[in-house]
């Protein structure tokens, strides 16, 4: 047995379900259930503060509802079934008034009262529960059940603790005791991601020497004191969350944006290459109020797209199927069998991408973001700028690839003709050194922001950290009321003429020198803007694009937040700018489309050509994606050297066009997406 299983894109399905769901649960029903959304894999409840097996330990609580051996039931059914799974553990939490009989294996505030999430104890991850009873559990569920898949661990991470315990190990450590709530170190942040790291390293080679082919996915839903690139390294399949739910965790509020789960089987792909993560969606639209049905437009959306980056999902539904708000289940069913059907044509995906972008979580950290996961509240952050940029590259059809710092390589860098570093405002002496590297050797580099302006810990730097750009952005300006004067023959063009476009938000000038290539020069600001008074004069100074050129490459600075403002504001000169740059060092997008820009190009090449997805993201004016628009009439050009095009709804093939190197598609109506091979000739089937 291996665990070369961990790299296939299985179709998870996970029963999120209630202890009192016991009292009236069949097996064969929920086998039903899992195998009637097409699903092949699951995550069944296990261990943890509720124990859905007859254990012997004292250290859980047999759920008071169970009648059998849940648990056992279930995996043998599982396993006849040809369904793949992963036992759930939950240790962040324990029932309530366990605090009493056992007051050292929770987390201490300041005051020395227990810490709670959803009233329920949490767990100190240095105390006797982690330390040994989570070993004992695993022991007795490995020993008794032998056909489980693996463990998939929930809501994990190191809680801050004020308890002795906690206080003595992190002093000896960083040399001071656990910092107080309001205050982020980054030695103890780093000791926090370390302690899981290892501490989960530890619980990975318990449950592997007792079985070999048991897998290891640990899962926080933000990813709160997680160093991801460790993580993902002692982990076998990496766990996230995309739920976008209408109304987001009160808790630990999620990030809300359309492309969370691009961005996650991205950042995957980048730090675990070559194995599927499981991305967990939720199909309650209100995470405080979870019997609520999630938007099938919403549910539909998040989950192809994210098989679109060649990842395994699984929907996670609070209780069964068959419940009182059931909205969601034809829509989950109708695409879980879609994917079921095509499974073939979302395995083996490679990446197109040509172009880069980095996700620094050094910046998110210790950045304007002050570790937020959904970025500062203004969107001045490197979370904003990063989600801009991400915007404007799939609304102007280029594939892209997430790249994670600290940790960037020059193999990985110099796979790709363009790199972006959207306002990483922290940089290490290694990743800096990577870059400059990759510049060297002929690669494009486009920054913006306050590129550069710190350490990896968020220190000020004296000088420069890149040699391909060497200047400190400086103190930011202001750029409300300027404008952006447009000198170039390609913006004007790109434009339509226009000599200049708004400026906004903040806006820094790192070199002194002026250089001829520079462009987009600032005018203004003009503080009066009174409609008598408001004529353009003056020209332009201070440059808003920097280019430089360093031995074999070519860096290039944007030193305002074209990111973000894209993101908050959907500036379409913006977008306009962007496009003149990348298609100057990277060429035409591979995909051109009369499609407005609601509609998603997400294209990979497969082994048997190319797979492309039209993703429909339309919604009603400004409001969240909750209901579908139906489009109709447009086309899609492909560069491809295939030939025949064939629908995945309905295997059948599409009437195509060519045009030199591209194929033009005629899509006459689109609803949520719609999913295309592209081959040459008609041998490329449906396969699952």
């Amino acid at each position: 047995m291996s665990l070369a299983w961990t790299r296939e894109p299985l179709r998870f399905f996970q029963h999120l379900l209630r202890e009192t769901d016991a009292s009236t649960l069949r097996i064969d029903s929920l086998i039903d259930e899992i195998k009637s959304v097409g699903a092949n894999a699951c995550i069944v409840m296990g261990g943890g503060f509720s124990a859905w097996y007859p254990t012997e330990l004292s250290s859980q609580t047999i759920n008071p509802h169970l009648r059998s051996d849940f648990l056992g039931d279930f995996l043998t059914a599982a396993k006849v079934e040809g369904i793949r799974t992963l036992v759930r553990m939950d240790i962040s939490k324990g029932r309530a008034g366990m605090e009493d009989r056992h007051p050292d294996w929770f987390v201490r505030k300041p005051d020395g009262s227990v810490s709670s999430v959803w009233n329920m104890p949490q767990i100190c991850a240095t105390g006797p529960f982690w330390q040994q009873e989570t070993f004992s559990i695993l022991s007795e569920i490995l020993s008794r059940y032998h056909s489980a898949d693996g463990f998939f661990f929930n809501y994990l991470h190191v809680q801050r603790c004020y308890c002795d315990r906690c206080q003595d190990l992190v002093f000896e450590a960083i040399g001071e005791p656990v910092p107080a709530a309001d205050r982020r170190v980054p030695d103890y942040e780093t000791w926090r991601q370390d302690f899981l790291a290892d501490y989960m390293g530890r619980v990975r080679s318990f449950i592997q020497a007792r079985n070999p082919a048991a897998a290891l996915v640990p899962y926080h839903h933000v990813h709160d004191g997680w160093n991801i690139r460790r993580m993902a390294g002692i982990t076998d399949i990496i766990g996230s969350q995309v739920s976008n739910p209408v109304m987001p965790n009160p808790v630990d509020p999620q990030p809300i944006w359309n492309l969370w789960a691009a961005e996650e089987a991205l950042t995957a792909r980048a730090l675990k290459p070559d194995h599927a993560p499981l991305l967990i969606q939720t199909t309650s639209e209100v995470f405080a109020s979870r019997q609520s049905a999630m938007p099938d437009a919403c549910l539909i959306h998040n989950l192809i797209q994210a098989a679109a980056h060649g990842a395994a999902t699984a929907p996670a539904v609070n209780g069964m199927l068959d419940q009182e708000d059931a909205r969601f289940v034809p829509a989950l069913q109708t695409l879980g069998r879609y994917l079921q059907e095509n499974a073939g044509w979302y395995r083996d995906l490679k990446s197109l991408a040509r172009v880069a972008i980095v996700r620094s979580e050094d910046s998110r950290l210790w950045g304007k973001d002050a570790g937020r996961p959904a970025g500062n509240a203004e969107g001045s952050g490197h979370i904003g700028e990063f989600r801009g940029i991400c915007e404007m590259i799939s609304d102007l059809h280029y594939s892209f690839d997430i790249l994670v710092a600290p940790g960037l390589t020059l193999a990985e860098l110099g796979r790709h003709d363009l790199v972006i570093l959207p306002a990483v405002e922290c940089i290490s002496d290694v990743d800096a050194a990577a870059l400059d590297a990759y510049v060297a050797a002929g690669g494009k580099l486009l920054a913006s922001a306050d590129l550069g302006a710190t350490d990896e810990a968020g220190h000020a730097r004296q000088s420069a950290s890149l040699q391909c750009l060497p200047a400190l952005p400086g103190n930011g300006g202001t750029a409300v009321g300027a404008y952006l004067s447009l000198e170039s023959a390609e913006f004007r063009n790109a434009l339509g003429g226009i000599p200049h476009v708004p400026a906004a938000g903040e806006f820094w000038t790192p070199f002194a020198d002026g250089n001829s290539n520079d462009d987009l020069r600032l005018i203004g600001p003009f503080a009066n803007n009174a409609p008598e008074f408001t004529t353009v004069e003056g020209d332009g100074k201070e440059p808003g694009l920097i280019e430089r050129d360093f031995d074999k490459g070519q860096a290039i600075w944007l030193p305002w937040r074209i990111g973000s403002l894209y993101h908050r504001h959907s500036m379409p000169e913006y977008r306009k700018l962007l496009s003149v740059l990348i298609e100057r060092h990277v060429g035409a997008a591979p995909v051109r489309t009369t499609a407005p820009l609601a509609v998603e190009t997400i294209l990979y090449a497969h082994p048997d050509g190319m797979v492309l997805h039209l993703i429909n993201g339309a919604s009603a004016r400004t409001k969240r994606l909750v209901e579908l628009t139906p489009l109709a009439g447009f086309d899609v050009a492909v560069e491809t050297g295939c030939n025949f095009a064939l629908s995945l709804h309905d295997d059948k093939e599409l009437p195509a066009t060519r045009a030199g190197k591209m194929m033009i598609l005629r899509i006459e109506r689109l609803d949520h997406f719609a999913a295309i091979a592209l081959t040459k000739g008609s041998a490329g089937r449906k396969r699952a």
